[in-house]
């Protein structure tokens, strides 16, 4: 297979950035694959998280703080980057190194208007194609705000990798040291499974010279 190089960031905090990073490097591990997490949030959070369950999976997983451009030649299958709340230099370089940008937003309005920025620059600066920022939509619902946020993606044409519920079980086990399913039902797992695996479709296609995976996050091709 393909390596795959996935990083998650916006602009804005609490939008459940290091939850999905945390959900796809325990994905990957839990489907035996090697994993490279690489924790460039200041908080560690993402670190904190999978030092609890390293045991488990012995030399499967390796966390380090700093990104670098000879991790293209790690050894591991997956490389998962938890990125700062910002685009600050290291966001940058995670743009420029990572295949798939994922960019989880909230039904409010700090957290998915920054997007256009972001894919701005990683088209002009790093020759990423948008649909390589997929957006990644957590917890909407019905609110006038959702509708608001539903309307500034359809607007922009953001792609839209997935849509993910909140379920206050996946947090408690991350923070507890459980693996992110236990205790979740199938149901409410498969969003999560389905991102992980259209992430390395998109990754798939990519390395067959496609440049726009548009077709991965919507299921059809574009006309």
């Amino acid at each position: 297979m393909s390596k795959i190089a996935a990083a998650v960031l916006n602009r804005k905090g609490g939008v459940g950035k290091t939850t999905i990073a945390v959900i796809l490097a325990e994905i990957a591990l839990v489907r035996r694959n090697k994993v490279l997490a690489i924790d460039l949030d200041p908080s560690k959070n993402f670190t904190d998280a999978l030092m609890q369950i390293k045991n488990s999976f012995k030399d499967s997983l390796r966390i380090k703080d700093t990104l670098e451009d000879s991790d293209a030649d790690a050894t591991e299958e997956w490389i998962v980057i938890d990125c700062p709340p910002n685009l600050d230099d290291a966001s940058r370089h995670a743009i420029d190194f990572a295949d798939i940008i994922v960019v989880p937003v909230r039904p409010d309005f700090f957290s998915f208007t920054p997007i256009g920025t972001m894919i701005s620059i990683a088209e002009k600066s790093y020759g990423k194609s948008k649909s390589q920022l997929p957006v990644v939509k957590v917890g909407f619902d019905d609110s006038v705000m959702a509708r608001v946020a539903n309307g500034v993606i359809n607007d922009n044409d953001y792609p839209v990798a997935e849509e993910l519920p909140l379920h206050k079980t996946i947090p408690y086990n991350i923070s507890t040291g459980r693996i992110w399913s236990v205790g979740v039902m199938a149901r409410l797992r498969q969003p999560y499974d389905r991102l992980f695996g259209k992430i390395k479709t998109a990754v798939e296609r990519l390395s067959e010279g496609i440049t726009d995976v548009h077709e991965v996050w919507t299921g059809r091709k574009e006309d």
